[in-house]
C-alpha cells in the first residue's frame, strides 16, 4: 500500500519538484494555498505523513492523527506550534539544507560593505571616474576579525570560508555548547559577546529568534563596536535592536549594515534603512537557489524514508525523535 503524502500550502517552486521526484511507495497530494481549513484537516486526518509550507493552522496539525512524522519546509520554525507539535507525539523537522546558501549571502553582504559597491557603481552613473575617491573609507577582509554571533552550520560555514579562503582571524560567541573540534576546525575562538563585538571588524549574526537571543544587539552592544566595523544579520531580524541600529548608523558609530531580516517582514517602504547609503537590504533570500530547492526536495524523501526504518529523521525539532508506532522497545 502507498504512504499517503500530504503537501499542505506548498510553496510553488517546491511543487514541480517534488511531483517529479516522488519515490515507489508514496501517493503524493498537493493542496494548493487557499484551500479550506476544513478540507487541509480533512485530508490531513487521513494522512502518513505531511509537508508543510508556512503559516499552516493550529487545528490542520491537531487533525493529523495518523501522520508518522511532519516535514517542515522553512528553517526558521518561530512560527510553528511547537506545544501543539509535541502534543502530537510524532516528529517534525525543519529544513536544515540552507546553510550554504546563507552563508554565501553572508559573505556577498560583507564584501560589498567593506568595496562600497553600491557607492561606487551610484558615482559611476552619475559620471564620477574615481573623483573623490576616498581610499581611507574602503576596506579588505583579509587580515580582519570576522565575529560570528551563533555558530551553528551557517556561523561554521562563514567561518571556513573567511578564515580558509580570506585570512581573517575568527571570534564567536554561542551561548550553546559548542564542541572544541569543530572551533578547531574553523580556527575559531570562543569569547563573550562584549569582547567580539570590541575586537571584530566584521560582526555576523546568525541566530534564530528565542527568548535569549531577541533584542540580544541592542543600543550598549552597538557602542562597543568601532566606527570603521560592519554588521550583518542573516538569521532573524528581532536580534538586532533595529531603532538602535538605525540611530547608530545615521550617527557613523558603525561603518555599515548589511541586512536580509527584519524586526517586521515585509520591510515597510517607509523605513528608514532604505534611505541610509551605508544599509545593504535584501528581502530575507540569503536562502534562495536552486540548489537549495534541490537539497530540500531530496531531504524530504530521506527524512520519509528514515521515518519508515524507524530512524531519527534530519533536523527534528519536537520532543519526539522517532514515530512512536515503530519506535524500537
Amino acid at each position: 500500500m502507498n504512504q499517503k503524502v500530504l503537501f499542505l500550502n506548498p510553496l510553488k517552486d517546491y511543487i514541480d519538484g517534488l511531483e517529479r521526484s516522488t519515490p515507489a511507495g508514496f501517493q503524493l497530494t498537493v493542496l494548493p494555498a487557499g484551500t479550506s481549513v476544513q478540507r487541509m484537516c480533512r485530508e490531513a486526518a487521513e494522512t502518513d505523513f505531511i509537508i508543510a509550507g508556512i503559516e499552516i493552522p493550529e487545528e490542520v496539525f491537531r487533525a493529523a492523527g495518523k501522520a508518522k512524522f511532519i516535514q517542515y519546509m522553512s528553517s526558521g520554525y518561530g512560527q510553528l506550534p511547537l506545544e501543539v507539535l509535541n502534543d502530537l507525539g510524532i516528529p517534525v523537522a525543519q529544513m536544515k539544507t540552507h546553510s550554504i546558501s546563507v552563508a554565501e549571502h553572508a559573505l556577498t553582504l560583507i564584501l560589498t560593505l567593506l568595496r562600497r559597491i553600491p557607492a561606487s557603481t551610484a558615482a559611476l552613473r552619475e559620471g564620477k571616474w574615481r573623483q573623490d575617491l576616498d581610499e581611507a573609507s574602503y576596506s579588505e577582509l583579509y587580515g580582519k576579525t570576522v565575529g560570528i554571533v551563533g555558530l551553528g552550520n551557517i556561523g561554521r560555514w562563514v567561518g571556513k570560508v573567511v578564515h580558509h579562503g580570506f585570512g581573517a582571524n575568527v571570534v564567536f560567541y554561542d551561548n550553546a555548547e559548542i564542541p572544541l573540534t569543530v572551533s578547531e576546525l574553523i580556527s575559531a575562538k570562543q569569547v563573550s559577546l562584549d569582547e567580539l563585538l570590541r575586537v571584530s571588524d566584521v560582526v555576523c549574526v546568525n541566530l534564530p529568534l528565542n527568548a535569549d537571543s531577541e533584542k540580544l544587539i541592542g543600543r550598549e552592544e552597538l557602542a562597543k563596536m568601532n566606527a570603521r566595523s560592519v554588521l550583518v544579520n542573516v538569521g532573524r531580524g528581532e536580534v538586532i535592536d533595529e531603532e538602535a541600529l538605525i540611530q547608530a548608523l545615521r550617527e557613523g558609530r558603525i561603518a555599515g549594515a548589511g541586512l536580509d531580516v527584519f524586526a517586521s517582514e515585509p520591510l515597510s517602504l517607509n523605513s528608514e534603512l532604505l534611505e541610509l547609503q551605508s544599509v545593504l537590504c535584501t528581502p530575507h533570500m540569503a536562502g534562495v537557489g536552486w540548489e537549495n530547492v534541490a537539497r530540500r526536495i531530496e531531504t524530504v524523501w530521506e527524512n520519509l524514508d528514515a521515518v519508515l526504518r524507524g530512524e531519527v529523521p534530519r533536523g527534528v525539532i519536537t520532543a519526539t525523535k522517532r514515530a512512536p508506532e515503530i519506535q524500537a522497545v
